[in-house]
């Protein structure tokens, strides 16, 4: 009987401490922690069909204990529209609450560039290679190959420009012209977007002091196509004295410079993608490596 007793007051005693112990861990998650969740976002690779992380950027920010995400940006660039679609969502969410913070990887060039300017801070290691704001578009002429092979086109077309860019004729001077104009039209859309979130951190790099907003802006635009917007390649530490970018720091720096955002004392609470494992998720990614890429036109990070 006394053994009965004993193994029922060590069995009492063990539950209260689990119980007191998993209470406290309980409140511990439960705070701020638990409330002020940051989400993780990796974009990798370039940039095309974003569906996908536009996805996953909703899903977080209708997620109401999720208060910041961290976009984990590690691309050449890509898209023009993927890059703005992108960029426009991270506006959107910021709008809607939610902090969003950059943290910059090897390369974020170009549209990765597009993106990330939409942060509310952007963090780049020294050696990330960003920049690369411009546009580019590359035609193939194959009209020589295909001669000496016995292979020739017929083209019927219902304007002088439908098959511009088409590989079996060269590039005339009409198509330069156009495409020419096209390409000033986005850039000055994509050095516009940059401007529009990031104007007062430029200005302040420039050394513009204009107090009118629309002078002020006019003035680092100026600026930007001069110096900045040609193409151009920085570090992350250049890219910091120019204002493109506002912290040098690796992704632990992102992530607890976004819990200080959202009031978050200590390691946060993160949450991610699961990653799928297994043969059919790797055998997916080696098909999507073969597949042929378009000639459309990208905005494109390359080092020569």
């Amino acid at each position: 009987m006394r053994k009965h007793v004993i193994f029922f007051a060590m069995s009492v005693f063990i539950s209260v401490f689990l119980a007191v112990l998993i209470s406290g861990c309980g409140k511990a998650r439960s705070g701020s922690a638990m409330l002020n969740k940051i989400a993780l976002v990796n974009i990798n690779g370039e940039i095309s069909d974003t569906t996908h992380i536009m996805e996953l950027l909703n899903e977080y920010n209708d997620m109401s204990t999720v208060k910041a995400i961290v976009l984990r940006v590690n691309s050449p660039g890509g898209g023009v529209a993927a890059s703005q679609e992108v960029y426009s969502l991270v506006k959107k969410i910021r709008k809607e609450g939610k902090k969003v913070v950059v943290s910059m990887s090897d390369v974020a060039a170009s549209g990765a560039y597009y993106i990330s300017s939409a942060a509310d801070k952007i963090y780049a290691n020294p050696g990330t290679i960003t920049g690369s704001i411009g546009v580019i578009i590359n035609f193939m002429n194959a009209e020589k190959l295909l001669g000496k092979v016995g292979v020739n086109f017929t083209t019927i077309k219902s304007g002088k420009y439908k098959d511009t860019g088409s590989f079996s004729r060269p590039v005339n001077a009409d198509d330069k012209l156009l495409m020419g104009d096209m390409i000033k039209d986005v850039l000055n859309q994509f050095v516009d977007d940059v401007i529009s979130v990031r104007c007062d951190r430029l200005a302040a790099a420039f050394g513009i002091k204009e107090k009118s907003d629309l002078k002020r802006a006019r003035l680092v635009k100026e600026y930007m196509l001069a110096n900045i917007a040609d193409g151009r390649i920085f570090t992350g530490r250049r890219a910091k004295e120019l204002g493109l970018v506002d912290e040098t720091g690796n992704i632990d720096d992102a992530i607890l410079g976004a819990a200080d955002m959202i009031g978050v004392k200590g390691r946060p609470m993160v949450i991610s993608e699961r990653k799928k494992q297994g043969f059919g998720p790797w055998l997916d990614s080696k098909i999507a490596d073969l597949s042929p890429q378009s000639s459309s036109m990208v905005m494109q990070y390359k080092m020569k």
